[in-house]
């Protein structure tokens, strides 16, 4: 009788096992760096650790008289380096930081951030390695046959499933990454105790078990060979897929979740069938048949890629994790499937030739580590996803054993089918284009697609893997003023640093000032060349002479930095992009503070709009940990995208109306910038401060914070993403915002500011709330006479209000010219009334007098 407790605890190791590399990755990246070289080297790193370790430790643990206690050491390794883990990993990380530096050469980035990883893991990496090669000797002895591998490596990947999901969905995110390797260490020393439970004989020397039906000679290095191949080809797949479905996925922490645990889970269960249906068959024959499978199936999961935008739209009426899970199992079932009974078969021909598999294991474990770099650093970005997968289906029929006729007609169907695809023009693109639109330029990148497009209206757009709405010509309004709002607020500004750089036009903003050192940090390098569709001066990488930029992590640039900035603004990150999270804990906040000069400032701008209002406390509470004595800004009044600042610096930051004027005065290329995007004077511009720290405390509340170890935006800001239930819009949380706060002049003002200066800032202020709250309740019509009449005595009250708030001001104007040509009486009584509403502003009396000069 089968005895299940060697595949519950190999279950069990397996939970424990993609636990602790799904935190121990996220947790380096947050001092190595986001780069998909960093991320590739530490994934490498552990690869080979595990690979080591099952060629080295098999021999002296496993094939002892008692294996029980070689695999009950490796548990208990594995347990108590993870514990030293929680310790070390965030002072390794932010070792590898210092050691690269801001902008390391490529060879120092693949060194630091793939030795640092391999020697911090290796002692657990090399003892995962080993486990089930103890655990196969061990069910060896139980049950009198080899052929149990199948089910093992089966039972292993499937608890690799439930550790991927639960440490994603449900672990981590309540109690962080600390106190999950705490409870992972308790699954490893439960694997220790419990495989005494087992009743093994124990003879002078292991049994060596022969098969009913031996497997025929198959030469060791060809078995070898093909072990490393197959998973150099099949992580290859996952590598490109992922890619592929990055452009149709919503990216969070539980896209990439979801995705694993069902590469996983296939190939668990086609391990399973193997052990069930397929291990006592002939091995070639076999070989030849699942390779030629192999083939069939990658080809297939093509064509479910090459449809996935549909098969996703299709499936988000159910909700976007569902439609997630379609689309990951249309790919990769079939080809996992495959996979897993692939390596289980050649694996147990490795057991029956030597009467061990570390061999094997470390053959196929380097290949894996291999693909990742060859099929996402170079094959990709070179050939595009499309040939790079054809070469992996024709890649599989090259490894055929034999000429067999019975395979020939399948074997060359797959070949041609495969062919085709390479000679497609990019059919697993999903850029979805809408009437009038262009790609005025497309890059497949290592790090990410990018896309430029091309507009209707002749605006370009810059997209990221076909998801994320980077920016563009059309924002330029929003995107200056991002710049310039912080770069006021500091007295006298020499250097300043940006944080993300989209299409470079905040950054150029600040640049355009000779006086001023900008540095400018993009994560994503295949942006770099295309800002120059956005802004021209650019078109020279790092030019102007004052703006130099950077690719790197912001996060390492932060930390690894020598310089002191005056102003270092941070990018509007999408809060649930995977990663960004950790672009708003404390550790990184703490981090900027430090980069601070003296008199320094720092504005962390938010999209409202991709958040909702607890995300924005939790960030928020997080800020004020820090900067104490923090504020809250608008960059502008829209209400569908609508965007707040958070603002502090070393210093309460307050402003002195004098030397704002002056400055202006001795400065008129900065007054004409100014007045372009709205900002005439210091009351367009202290008019977007919304709150004080008071009031933003007490808006935040009590609360968790967003750490490195509990980065909790990390798995709170998808929710945002996959919500269902009907949620506020954008403009009822500015609103809401706006309704919530009420800042005192005196909390932005110096003390030498009059009460007649303040008196006009808080008038601001209210006409501000008061043109949201008009914004909000005005019904959209295509009838322009009909929405004048809808905002022409509410501008007209807000202008009353303060004159000096331009957004009511201006419209009014361009109403009263426009009226002009329809009903000249109308036009007048607009522009006499605006002369009685604000009579200290002259323009509405220069255009009455221009249009009606010698009309009475």
């Amino acid at each position: 009788m089968l005895n299940a407790l060697p595949y519950l605890l190999m279950v069990l190791s397996g939970f424990a096992g993609l636990g602790y590399e799904m935190v121990w990755v996220r947790a380096l990246s947050a001092g190595l760096g986001h780069e998909m070289i960093s991320v590739l080297a530490v994934i490498a790193a552990f690869f080979i650790g595990t690979a080591i370790g099952a060629r080295l430790l098999e021999a002296p643990l496993c094939t002892r008289r008692d294996p029980r206690r070689g695999y009950a050491l490796l548990e208990l390794a594995i347990g108590a380096w993870a514990l030293m883990l929680v310790h070390l990993i965030p002072w390794v990380a932010a070792l590898g930081a210092r050691l690269m530096g801001v902008s390391p050469p490529p060879a120092l980035q693949w060194g630091v951030t793939f030795l640092l990883p391999l020697i911090l893991l290796l002692p657990a990496t090399l003892a995962m390695g080993a486990t089930l090669p103890a655990m196969v000797a061990i069910a060896t002895r139980i049950n009198r046959s080899d052929r149990n591998i199948g089910g093992l490596y089966g039972a292993n990947t499937l608890g690799a499933v439930a550790g991927t999901l639960a440490a994603t969905f449900w672990i981590v995110p309540a109690v962080g990454f600390s106190h999950t390797q705490y409870l992972l260490a308790l699954a490893n020393l439960a694997c220790a105790l419990g495989v005494f439970g087992l009743s093994i004989k124990m003879p002078a020397k292991a049994p060596v078990v022969v098969s009913r039906r031996p497997f025929e000679s198959a030469p060791a290095r060809r078995l070898l060979l093909t072990l490393f191949l197959t998973g150099l080809l099949g992580i290859g797949y996952e590598v490109l897929t992922v890619r592929v479905l990055s452009q149709v996925l919503e990216n969070t922490v539980f896209s990439y979740a979801i995705l694993l645990s069902i590469y996983l889970f296939g190939t668990a269960a086609g391990a399973v069938g193997y052990q069930f249906f397929l291990s006592r068959r002939r091995f070639t024959a076999t070989l030849g048949g699942l390779l030629v499978a192999q083939a069939l199936t990658c080809i297939t999961g093509m064509g479910s890629l090459w449809q996935s935008t549909a098969v996703y739209t299709a499936l988000g009426r159910m909700g976007i994790r569902w439609a997630e899970a379609g689309v990951a199992l249309a790919a990769f079932l079939p080809p996992t499937l495959v996979m897993g009974a692939l390596f289980s078969h050649l694996t147990q021909a490795a057991k029956q030739r030597s009467q061990r598999i570390g061999s094997a294991l470390a053959a196929n474990t380097l290949g894996s580590a291999l693909a990742p770099l060859l099929f996402g650093v170079v094959l990709l970005p070179a050939l595009g996803s499309a040939p790079s997968m054809a070469l992996i289906a024709t890649a599989y029929l090259l490894l055929l054993p034999d000429r067999r006729p019975v395979l020939a007609w399948p074997a060359a169907g797959c070949a041609l089918t495969a062919g085709l695809f390479l000679f497609l023009p990019h059919p697993l693109d999903q850029l979805r284009l809408s009437p009038g639109e262009s790609i005025a330029a497309h890059q497949n990148g290592i790090m990410a697609d990018v896309t430029v497009v091309r507009d209707a209206r002749q605006n370009f757009h810059l997209m990221v893997n076909n998801h994320y709405q980077m920016g563009g010509t059309a924002s330029r309004y929003s995107d200056q003023r991002q710049a310039l709002i912080p770069l006021m607020l500091h007295p006298d500004p020499q250097r300043m640093l940006f944080l993300g750089l989209g299409t470079g036009t905040t950054a150029a903003a600040a640049a355009q000032y000779d006086e001023l050192q900008v540095d400018g940090v993009e994560l994503i390098p295949e942006i770099v060349p295309l800002m120059f569709y956005f802004q021209p001066s650019l078109k020279r990488i790092g030019g102007p002479e004052n703006l130099t930029i950077f690719t790197a992590d912001a996060r390492r640039f932060v930390l690894a930095s020598p310089s002191a900035y005056d102003v270092i603004v941070a990018d509007l990150f999408h809060p649930s992009r995977d990663g960004a999270g950790f672009l708003y804990t404390r550790e990184h906040f703490q981090a900027i503070r430090e980069r601070l000069s003296d008199d320094g400032i720092f504005c962390q701008w938010l999209p409202l709009y991709q958040m909702d209002i607890d995300l924005l406390r939790l960030i928020t509470r997080t800020f004020l940990d820090v900067f104490p004595d923090g504020g809250a800004l608008l960059a502008h009044h829209s209400l569908t995208q609508p965007i707040i600042g958070l603002i502090a610096g070393r210093k309460p930051l307050q402003v002195n109306v004098q030397a704002f004027d002056t400055r202006l005065a001795s400065h008129p290329a900065l007054a004409r910038d100014l007045r372009a995007v709205g900002l005439t004077s210091v009351y367009t511009l202290l008019g977007n401060y919304l709150a004080d720290a008071a009031q933003l405390r007490a808006f935040a509340g009590a609360g968790p914070l967003n750490t490195d170890d509990h980065p909790a935006v990390l798995f709170q800001a998808p929710r945002f993403v996959y919500r269902t239930a009907a949620d506020l819009s954008a403009s009822d949380r500015l609103l809401a915002l706006v309704q919530a706060f009420s800042p005192h002049p005196a909390d932005i003002l110096t003390a030498s500011a009059t009460q007649t200066q303040q008196m006009r800032l808080a008038a601001y202020w209210q006409a501000r709330n008061a043109y949201l709250a008009t914004g909000a309740h005005i019904r959209p019509t295509p009838d322009v006479d009909s929405l004048i009449a809808q905002v022409v005595n509410p501008l007209m009250a807000i202008v009353r209000t303060s004159p000096d708030f331009e957004a009511a001001y201006r419209p009014l104007l361009k109403v009263a010219a426009r009226l002009y040509h329809q009903d000249p009486q109308k036009a007048s009584r607009l522009l006499l009334g605006l002369e009685n509403a604000a009579p200290a502003r002259p323009e509405a009396g220069e255009m009455r007098l221009a249009l009606f000069q010698g009309i009475e």
